[in-house]
């Protein structure tokens, strides 16, 4: 399932096997490399998790974030509710 390559890349942010930075880069050029054919839910699920790593910047502290620069802490955040929302879809599937 596609959602599993994903989730593994997630996990190991989670697991901090990647450092924020790494997986902002890694992510980023692997959602685009991947170019997988995606549902809607799982597209927009994936998506998200882009989008802020696109957000993410190293020198952001957490309670500092704006719409376009969010810390380490908020990237976590949003890529374990990702997870938790892939985990829904397959479950579903």
């Amino acid at each position: 399932m596609l959602e599993n390559k994903y989730k593994d890349l997630m996990t190991k942010f989670i697991k901090n096997e990647l450092s924020a930075d790494e997986f902002q880069t890694l992510y980023m050029k692997k959602f685009i490399e991947w170019d997988d054919r995606m549902t809607e839910a799982q597209y927009k699920i994936l998506n998200a998790v882009f989008e802020a790593a696109d957000c993410y910047w190293h020198e952001c502290l957490p309670g500092q974030e704006t719409p376009f620069e969010i810390s380490e802490q908020q990237l976590r955040k949003e890529v374990i509710e990702a997870v938790n929302e892939l985990n829904k879809l397959m479950a579903n599937q």
